[in-house]
Formats: C-alpha cells, structure tokens, sequence
C-alpha cells in the first residue's frame, strides 16, 4: 500500500511540475503576442478577429488598416501548441476593408479564419465610425467655441 501512495504523490507531482511549465509558455507566447499587436498598432488602427472554440480551435485574425481604410497588415494566428505565433498573409493587404467584410470574397485563407478576418474587419469598421462621430463632434464643438 505504501508503493502504491508513493507513486501516487510522485505522478501528481509530475502533473502539477508539467500543469506549471505549460502556463509559462502560454505566459511566453501571450507576451510574444501583445508586443506583435503594440508593432501593429503604431502603423494603423487595429483589431483582432477571432473564430472557433477550444475542442476544434481558435483562429485568430489580426487586421491593420491605413487612414484610407485599406488593409496594410494582415497576420494569422492558430494552432493547437504554446508554439503558434502571428504569420502574415500578404494576399490581403492592400484590399480594401469593404472586400474583407464582403461574403463574396474569397480571402487566401481556410472558412475558419474568414470568419476571424470578417469578425476583425467588422470591429474595425466600427471604430472608424466611432472615430468619424468623434471628430465631427470635435469640429462641431470648436465651430461654436
């Protein structure tokens, strides 16, 4: 009985050791990450799409857009391991947030992270209507002040 005990304190704690080193590197990659969206974000409004859940897999899309709303990054990021990081899709830039968000288009990329670049482009529209009603506010504001 004593054996059995001892093996099993010895395999929990092999669990809880590898449960830790996975939370590192899941730390890592979350790091590698958000200084990747900092980069992104100096070169232009930015929003990250996501698709799918945990037992088939997240997709993540990360799309940066100019002042003219034309795409000038576009990156992807899935995959099953603490591993994954952001790649580029260099077929999507240049195009205008308008194709992106269209169904009809077929961006370069699986069904999965369509969605993902639909889901991003749809918050980046967003947020240019969001900055355009601010600045017409503004504009009203010093036309009266």
């Amino acid at each position: 009985m004593q054996l059995v005990f001892d093996n099993f304190t010895i395999f929990l704690i092999g669990l809880v050791v590898m449960w830790l080193f996975q939370f590192g590197l899941a730390y890592f990659q979350m790091r590698r990450f958000y200084r990747r969206m900092v980069q992104l974000k100096r070169t232009g409004l930015t929003a990250v799409g996501l698709c799918g859940n945990q037992y088939k897999g997240r997709a993540y899309a990360v799309l940066t857009i100019d002042e003219n709303d034309r795409v000038v990054h576009a990156e992807k990021f899935s995959g099953w391991t603490v591993f994954a990081n952001l790649k580029p899709v260099p077929e999507m830039q240049g195009l205008s947030l308008e194709e992106v968000l269209v169904d009809a288009t077929r961006l370069p990329v699986s069904q999965k992270l369509q969605t993902a670049f639909n889901n991003a482009a749809k918050d980046l529209k967003l947020a240019r209507e969001k900055q355009l009603t601010t600045d017409k506010q503004l504009a009203n504001n010093l036309q009266f002040a």
